[in-house]
């Protein structure tokens, strides 16, 4: 891990898994890369947006998922969303954005309103 880079937070990785609680081709490999996964980038306008390297552990093996938006889901009460990507197989960037113009804060968990992976396409 390189000096600007760091360990997922508790709250990132809650998250995360939350987006990936479906079952779907490709899920395991993703849910295993989420330990080891690190921020390697933010979002310069101070939301809560990271961009993602994946681990390298034993269980962090490549999904066979396509690249791009692989999940999107809204934030109960709110009008912000969350979208994952992937690339080449490997968790990417977790963007959480609002459709106001302000930046917005990494949702809860139990507030996200997940939409099946590809359904929104």
């Amino acid at each position: 891990m390189s000096s600007s880079e760091r360990h997922l937070s508790v709250e990132e990785q809650a998250v995360i898994l939350a987006l990936l609680a479906q079952d779907f081709p490709g899920a395991d490999e993703l849910r295993a890369q989420v330990p080891s996964a690190v921020v390697s980038g933010r979002c310069g306008c101070g939301c809560a947006t990271v961009d993602l390297r994946a681990g390298t552990g034993p269980r962090a093996l490549a999904s066979p998922v396509q690249d791009g938006v692989l999940i999107s889901a809204d934030v109960r009460g709110r009008s912000d969303g969350v979208l994952l990507f992937v690339e080449e197989g490997h968790l990417s960037c977790l963007e959480v954005y609002s459709i106001e113009d302000e930046p917005t804060t990494l949702p809860r968990p139990e507030d996200l309103i997940v939409e099946s992976p590809g359904s929104w396409e």
